[in-house]
């Protein structure tokens, strides 16, 4: 199995470190780790990309119903 394939079985936190690793590769590294890197930059920025939206999203729905409970809680206090 090769790196790219394995990117989307990786936790958040490995992912980040992945990409922060090759970002640092592309810039500072050798010619051959730049050209690993420039190969496996597309996909890690992707599936960050990924899980950040679900990440929004997950988090928007969580707000939306603490604001419902919390308007609910407000209307039964009131009445």
């Amino acid at each position: 199995m090769t790196l790219i394939e394995r990117i989307p079985l990786l936790n958040d936190q490995e992912l980040v470190t992945l990409l922060a690793n090759a970002r640092r590769l592309d810039i500072v590294g050798t010619p051959a780790q730049r050209l690993a890197a420039a190969e496996v930059l597309p996909v890690l920025e992707l599936e960050a990309s990924k899980r950040r939206q679900v990440n929004l999203e997950a988090a928007t729905k969580k707000r939306g119903a603490t604001a419902a409970a919390k308007r609910k809680a407000a209307a039964a206090e009131a009445a």
